[in-house]
């Protein structure tokens, strides 16, 4: 697992290597190992398969995705209802539709088994509780190589989960971890100027106005993998740096 960049489970190719009774098992044994090791896991592969030359899926096929959202998957796939599918706008409008629906009633996923040994592992835990018990309007990360972001995503908190990266091939790859809205910023030269690029994004966003508060997570000094090691509570645009 650890040598994966993200994890595919896909259904069909389990199904010819497993009998038919196990794959619904494998499939939720792979979404938590992959969790648990904050890797992105996708799941593939006949989710709404009548939908290849029907207009509605049927009532179990709506179920198969809303379950693989509350199993904790990072992203939905579809194959055969979109490449040769009758309807595939509304294959896609469908699964978005049983997705948002699940989501709006929890973001929730399955616990982690272990407990973090990690100090990326640790802080993440600590600034998600900072974030919910304090009613932080965001959770906002800065990451080199994503990990760290990565490893707040699988928490799956119901704030907005929002990434800073100077690295457009760090945004693509985090374009499929759950709950994650990346932004490009220059390469920051001190937690100072953190803060700032954060006030001048959030602000820029109009979803967020002065005073309201986030919790931010970095590495001090900048610019270093792995050295995510600073929880810092903020108010918008309040000079507290």
């Amino acid at each position: 697992m650890l040598a994966f960049d993200a994890v595919m489970v896909a259904r069909g190719d389990l199904g010819v290597e497993l009998p038919l009774e196990e794959v619904p098992l494998v499939q939720k044994r792979a979404i938590q190992m992959a969790r648990e090791n904050a890797k992105p896991v996708i799941v593939a592969t006949q989710m709404l398969d009548s939908m290849i030359e029907n207009s509605r899926p049927t009532r179990a096929e709506a179920s198969d995705v809303a379950n693989a959202v509350l199993d904790g998957a990072d992203a939905l796939m579809l194959s055969g209802e979109t490449s040769v599918g009758k309807y595939p706008l509304a294959a896609v409008r469908t699964m978005s539709r049983i997705i948002c629906a699940v989501e709006e009633n929890s973001t929730a996923a399955p616990p982690l088994t272990h407990i973090p040994r990690t100090k990326r592992g640790v802080i993440s835990y600590a600034a998600r509780d900072i974030g919910e018990r304090l009613d932080a309007k965001a959770l906002v990360a800065f990451t080199q190589s994503g990990d760290t972001v990565r490893r707040l995503a699988r928490l799956h908190t119901p704030l907005p989960l929002l990434a800073f990266t100077a690295w457009p091939e760090v945004r693509s790859q985090l374009a499929m971890t759950w709950g994650t809205e990346t932004f490009i910023v220059p390469k920051m030269q001190s937690t100072d100027g953190m803060i700032r690029q954060v006030d001048k994004s959030l602000l820029e966003l109009a979803r967020y106005k002065r005073g309201d508060l986030v919790v931010i997570v970095a590495g001090a000094p900048p610019g270093t993998v792995g050295s995510t090691n600073l929880i810092h509570v903020h108010r918008i645009g309040e000079d507290d740096v």
